[in-house]
């Protein structure tokens, strides 16, 4: 159980340093309106998002879902909610598909390696 709420920090910590280093990076507000969130960000957060499907398969999804939920903490923490709250949502839930996608890959690998 304890390995579980690590592998959770580290998904929302990857998250978050991506979103903020690439904000302070490119000198952009939000970090989705650099091309290098697009560029690197993602990417990063999608092998992550596989080595932690790889190491924990039970449930995957949660491990492309939760850097996401923690760009989403940090950025309403930085600069609060703003009238476009509802519209980053639907952004953050349409930008975590590739590494939901990614981590069920590393949870499949896992389980093919294991039979």
């Amino acid at each position: 159980m304890k390995r579980t709420y690590w592998l959770y920090g580290t998904a929302v910590t990857i998250g978050i340093v991506m979103w903020a280093g690439i904000s302070m990076v490119s000198g952009k507000r939000e970090a989705f309106d650099s091309a290098l969130y697009y560029q690197l960000g993602i990417p990063v957060i999608c092998f992550a998002s596989a080595l932690l499907g790889f190491a924990e398969p039970h449930k995957p999804w949660r491990w492309g879902a939760l850097p996401f939920c923690g760009q989403f903490f940090w950025l309403l923490f930085t600069q609060g909610p703003g009238n476009l709250l509802p519209l980053g949502v639907i952004a953050f839930s349409i930008l975590s598909l590739p590494s939901i996608i990614s981590a069920r890959i590393g949870a499949f690998v896992r389980r093919r390696r294991a039979t």
